[in-house]
């Protein structure tokens, strides 16, 4: 049975992820796209390791089978991350709001191959309404002429993110039967760190930007606050959210707070860049809102069983 908790945690992990849209762009301007990764994916497992050390958080990886935690590594963060922070870079920041934003369609499609998982009617038409609210948005922007959508370049890569994500839903998803939201964490931010370490010094190594005007260090100091967001909000508290609600919902319902990462970003737009929100962008959020509620809600009697 789920309770408040795990709604607040996929309330949490949305508003948090919306603002991150943000905050990378402007890390960006100081620091290298692995480099950036690096840096946060080693504040996270830094702090996470830290807390297990003081016997805050409890890791038992002993006698468990990991196949399913090494996907879920692999998938996220390092192909998703990749991706995301490539895209960001070549993309408006909507852009990558509005792509990531048909996320919990393809996650439905795969929990249905793959988990058995299925929706009752209502709940597939709520679904069906948060992602019809991120299509009202496009196309708002797309006829304002708000933003350029980015190069090609990037909105591949921003399907690539797409891709990763949806896969690794399915298989935290079932990594939970086996690992608690704390363990798949904390294998996914050392993961990050020691993947985006490598190549953060191997593109140095080669005439990288390790090798530019101002060194690695200089330039974290002067991109501290987005480092500290991205590496404890934005990666420790968001992914630990995602995980504990993947561990007590089904994927299809978990993944659909994805969508009000949309909102967020799209208000921390309008709040931080001056963007306009106009009357057709409100009638997309609202849409966004209600079938998030509604997904999660209306209950129906299940048309087959699932496992975890």
């Amino acid at each position: 049975m789920t309770t408040w908790r795990t709604y607040a945690a996929g309330i949490g992990y949305a508003t948090i992820f919306g603002f991150s849209f943000l905050v990378t762009k402007n890390a960006l301007a100081a620091l290298d796209p692995f480099e950036l990764l690096f840096l946060r994916f080693a504040v996270a497992a830094l702090a996470m390791s830290a807390l297990a050390a003081l016997d805050v958080v409890e890791l038992a990886f002993r006698g468990k089978k990991i196949r399913d935690l090494v996907l879920v590594c692999a998938l996220q963060p390092v192909t998703y991350f990749a991706c995301e922070t490539l895209g960001v870079r070549e993309s408006a920041t909507s852009t990558a709001a509005i792509i990531l934003g048909a996320l919990p369609a393809a996650v439905a499609i795969l929990g249905l191959l793959m988990l058995n998982e299925r929706l009752g009617k209502l709940q597939t038409f709520c679904l069906g309404l948060s992602i019809s609210g991120v299509v009202v948005i496009v196309l708002s922007a797309a006829s304002g002429g708000t933003a350029s959508l980015g190069t090609p370049a990037g909105i591949a890569f921003l399907f690539g993110a797409l891709t990763s994500a949806a896969l690794y839903n399915i298989y935290s998803r079932k990594a939970s039967r086996a690992f608690t939201p704390v363990e798949t964490t904390f294998a996914m931010m050392w993961s990050g760190a020691l993947v985006f370490g490598v190549v953060a010094l191997a593109r140095g190594l080669t005439g990288g930007s390790l090798t530019g005007q101002a060194g690695l260090v200089a330039r974290a100091v002067s991109a501290w606050g987005g480092i500290a967001y991205l590496g404890l909000l934005s990666s420790v508290l968001a992914f630990f959210c995602v995980n504990y609600s993947l561990s007590h919902l089904k994927a299809s319902q978990s993944v659909v707070f994805a969508n009000l990462t949309t909102v967020v970003a799209i208000v921390a737009g309008v709040a931080f860049r001056g963007e306009s929100f106009g009357l057709v962008r409100v009638v997309g959020a609202a849409m966004i809102v209600i079938g998030v509620w509604g997904t999660n809600a209306c209950r129906e009697r299940p048309l087959s069983s699932q496992g975890g």
